[in-house]
């Protein structure tokens, strides 16, 4: 493969509506596996926060659906979506559909995002996010812990945009 290939722009996800979301170049996003019966799953409401609050100036929040820890999200779209709905009654930034983040079907944004940190960067668990610039470069990550508005958080969102 050559590096064009590895590069986060050329990935594609597809939504839970059936929908390709692809990594755009120009765009910063903060890409997070998700699961619905995790307890992390609270973090819904501040991921769309987040989104709401930065997306006019060229930011997203992409949810990556997965069943990579404990098998802690439904297996059908419809579900995924009742469920996240249940969890916040509004959620606006797209969602995918299923997606191994870990393993040898691994989808490639996570294979490439894992070679661009170290190992305690790798996600352990649902809810670790990857903060992608408007070069589609990664520029850093947040534990699955980290509130999606802690001042961190914010802070490096805000310095990708002004870039």
């Amino acid at each position: 493969m050559n590096m064009q290939t590895n590069h986060p722009n050329n990935f594609s996800f597809t939504l839970l509506d059936g929908t390709p979301f692809h990594i755009c170049n120009g765009q910063v996003v903060l890409v997070v596996n998700t699961a619905s019966r995790c307890g992390f799953a609270r973090q819904f409401d501040a991921l769309q926060k987040l989104h709401d609050r930065y997306h006019a100036d060229g930011f997203t929040v992409l949810g990556v659906s997965s069943q990579s820890f404990g098998k802690q999200e439904f297996d059908k779209a419809y579900d995924i979506a009742a469920a996240i709905k249940n969890k916040c009654s509004t959620v606006t930034f797209p969602i995918t559909e299923l997606t191994a983040v870990r393993g040898k079907a691994i989808h490639p944004f996570y294979a490439w995002a894992a070679a661009q940190v170290s190992l305690l960067g790798r996600p352990k668990w649902n809810f670790h996010k990857y903060l992608i610039g408007k070069n589609g470069a990664c520029i850093t990550w947040f534990s699955s812990a980290t509130d999606p508005l802690a001042p961190k958080v914010i802070e490096a969102v805000e310095a990708a945009l002004a870039n």
